[in-house]
């Protein structure tokens, strides 16, 4: 397997001008660094090293990296590795490329994915887009997802949603059960003002 070459990433951002002397500083750049984007997607695409990857896609995982949505959805729809997958779907959550909702919708209902879609499914909430709204009601539907179709739903100020939140508020995984309360708590003090 091809690892990340470590040296030489510290050495091409360091020819950007930032100061980094390790590469788990690579954690700590923010969306005024866009510029270290092109760099970090060239060496994610010459890796093969699973544990190497994910630390880079986590890199990426910053509001605003709008460039590194496509490549991100590409690493996710071509890999088998599930658990590289979520930590993309957690990293595109962070993004919020608006220009990306139609491609995550699609990832979002697409079943042969898995549990990998949860960060994706969770994340649409983010966008406050009236449109996933029946998307994420689909999802209550999909074990896999459930939970996190539960989360991004209670993102939408609509007490209209509480019908479909309220049956999984018995549901017998705890933290299920706790979204739907909270959901259903904040739904209802909207709908009292």
């Amino acid at each position: 397997m091809e690892n990340l070459n470590k040296e030489l990433l510290i050495s091409e951002i360091r020819d950007l001008g930032y100061s980094i002397s390790t590469i788990e500083e690579l954690k700590k750049i923010d969306n005024k660094n866009k510029d270290v984007i092109p760099i970090i997607l060239r060496h994610l695409s010459q890796i093969t090293e699973f544990n190497h990857k994910e630390f880079l896609v986590r890199c990426l995982g910053v509001k605003g990296f709008n460039s590194a949505s496509s490549p991100l959805i590409n690493e996710f729809k071509n890999s088998s590795n599930n658990t590289y997958k979520w930590a993309i779907g957690n990293s595109l959550s962070l993004i919020l490329d608006k220009s990306s909702l139609n491609d995550l919708l699609e990832i979002a209902t697409d079943k042969k994915h898995g549990t990998a879609r949860q960060m994706i499914v969770d994340g649409l909430g983010k966008f406050k887009d009236k449109k996933v709204i029946p998307v994420l009601v689909g999802l209550l539907e999909d074990k896999d997802v459930q939970g996190h179709a539960l989360s991004a739903l209670s993102r939408f100020k609509d007490p209209e949603l509480i019908p479909y939140i309220k049956p999984f508020v018995n549901h017998e995984i705890t933290w299920v059960r706790n979204t739907a309360k909270r959901a259903i708590n904040k739904l209802e003090k909207l709908s009292n003002e």
